[in-house]
């Protein structure tokens, strides 16, 4: 039986002993928390002191290389580093500038090591000075036993990608850091493809599970790319999938260049993410949870269902040695049959669920939002807590468009009895259920979670004949299940939900709704937003997330 080879730097020679007997002539899978990622990570955390978005390591990691690396905190490297990714720039630089220098960093050896460093030379000599492999080695316990819960699942990536394209890599190396995100991306050089990307040392296996899919993601690129060298040429005519999507996308298609400034790169992301998704229900992670993830990554990657439903096929028609190099024709003439470019908009909202991101994409296209809060409520009191909440809000909105694109839309803030009938066309947040927000009370019948009232009060129930293909899923302790349409929603006094739809007044608008069962679950969904799903129901000791679609027909 194939095993994962895990790496762990040796503290004298600074090369990677094997856990695990493997043989010479087989593909390898190695892992390893990277000492040369590690090094720029404890170097960034020192930057910005323990406090920035892309810090990801437990506290009691973080206070370990404040205190440690504590001398060294106005080293140059750190000056380096604090100017480089400085904290005032957009989130997409700074996240860019990380994966690229992320790349560098792994094909090298341990800097120290190193000659001819250029503009990382302060980081060598930081990690001489401060002996930062006596602060690795210390938490080398640590760092295994998270590679080791991802190991096993890694063990047959070699053999499928041999069984599907016909070739393997001779080794396949996941390069994480522990305490920064790195946005994860695949290189390959000669016979090796690299996985570089971040750990995420949490204890829910739903976090695990979706960093396991994520590394098939990323090792799977390279023979994607190779397949696709030979057989783009029967895909080409199908690039309205892509120019849909930057018509309904206009911002988030233009902001991430990386998947789709060419249909190329863009049908290289949803064949691997689709193969990603085949790898995971073959190495044994739970179908709900493929499920869910599909769901949530069909916001970009709107076929990538059907694109899994035809490795599936293909799995069950193959014949000996047959390759999807063989299928491709094939998979490219159903891909024509799906859509059209008469009907590729029809397709895509039958594909796409509405999120909170379409919104949010919409929001920024347009520049303007407006943010409706309540003024029914018998307590005036109420009344004046949800415009605090509004208010709340507003600041929160600005601060993250800034962070993330560098500027803001123009955000409003109006009452419910002062929108006009032009207004109501616009994007729309709503703050308050339909006690308290008239605006939220005249679409309640339409929200696919709505609010009820019997004898014992207000309730949420799910309203699924006003979408289609609605998908609930509770979240527990980090697992994932999917729930039938007919359970009850508890009730606690604390419930919220966020949920979004398609304007009615203006169908290529959104409407946002914050509302809550009491003004304090409002301002509570408002502060615990998820916009990657249709919906969240959040209070008390309940998390429910869920997905629909709204199309015609």
């Amino acid at each position: 039986m194939k095993k994962v080879v895990i790496l762990i730097v040796s503290l004298m020679l600074l090369s990677p002993f094997l856990i695990g007997a493997t043989q010479a002539q087989e593909p390898q899978v190695l892992i390893e928390i990277n000492p040369n990622l590690e090094l720029f990570s404890v170097v960034y955390i020192l930057a910005f002191n323990g406090s920035d978005p892309f810090i990801i390591a437990p506290q009691d990691y973080v206070q370990d290389v404040l205190t440690y690396f504590a001398p060294y905190k106005e080293h140059e490297a750190v000056k380096y580093v604090r100017k480089v990714f400085n904290d005032s720039l957009p989130y997409y630089y700074g996240d860019n500038s990380i994966g690229v220098l992320s790349s560098r960093l792994v094909m090298l050896s341990y800097l120290p090591n190193e000659t001819n460093l250029g503009d990382l030379k302060p980081l060598a000599e930081f990690a001489s000075e401060s002996n930062f492999m006596k602060f690795y080695n210390a938490h080398k316990k640590g760092y295994l036993e998270y590679t080791s819960r991802i190991a096993p699942y890694l063990e047959n990536v070699p053999e499928l990608h041999r069984k599907f394209f016909g070739f393997t890599y001779q080794e396949y190396r996941v390069e994480l850091s522990y305490s920064i995100r790195i946005h994860p991306h695949a290189i390959f050089r000669g016979e090796t493809a690299y996985c570089i990307g971040y750990a995420y040392p949490n204890k829910y296996r739903a976090q695990m599970f979706q960093q396991i899919t994520t590394i098939f993601h990323e090792l799977t690129h390279p023979v994607i790319a190779e397949f696709l060298r030979e057989n783009f040429k029967f895909f080409e005519n199908k690039s309205y999938y892509l120019y849909e999507l930057k018509y309904e996308k206009p911002t988030m298609t233009t902001y991430d260049s990386t998947h789709y400034s060419s249909f190329g790169m863009y049908l290289n992301e949803i064949l691997t993410d689709s193969f990603a998704e085949y790898l995971a229900l073959k190495s044994g992670l739970p179908q709900e949870f493929i499920k869910f993830r599909s769901l949530r990554m069909s916001i970009g990657l709107y076929p990538i269902q059907d694109f899994l439903g035809e490795y599936e096929h293909f799995e069950k028609i193959r014949k000996e040695n047959e390759t999807l190099f063989d299928y491709a024709p094939i998979i490219a003439e159903h891909m024509g049959k799906w859509a059209t470019p008469e009907n590729i908009s029809e397709y895509l909202k039958m594909k796409i669920p509405i999120t909170g991101i379409w919104a949010v994409n919409r929001i920024k296209y347009m520049g303007e939002v407006i943010i409706v809060y309540g003024t029914q409520n018998p307590d005036k009191s109420g009344t004046e807590y949800d415009r605090e909440t509004a208010e709340e809000y507003k600041r929160y909105l600005e601060k993250s468009f800034i962070w993330y694109y560098g500027n803001s839309p123009e955000i409003l803030i109006k009452a419910d009895v002062n929108l006009t009938d032009e207004d109501l066309k616009e994007n729309l947040i709503l703050i308050g259920g339909p006690v308290a927000n008239n605006i939220t009370r005249g679409l309640n019948e339409k929200l696919p979670i709505n609010f009820v009232q019997d004898e014992d009060g207000w309730s949420l129930k799910r309203n699924p004949s006003v979408v289609k293909d609605f998908h609930a899923f509770l979240i527990t302790n980090g697992s994932i299940m999917e729930l039938s349409l007919n359970s009850t929603i508890p009730y606690d006094e604390s419930m919220g939900v966020l949920q979004t739809i398609r304007n009615p007044w203006n169908g290529r608008n959104f409407i946002i709704v914050f509302a809550g069962l009491t003004r304090y679950g409002t301002r509570s969904i408002s502060k615990n937003q998820d916009f990657t799903a249709s919906y969240k129901i959040f209070g008390g000791n309940y998390t429910e997330l869920g997905f629909y679609k709204q199309y015609k027909g």
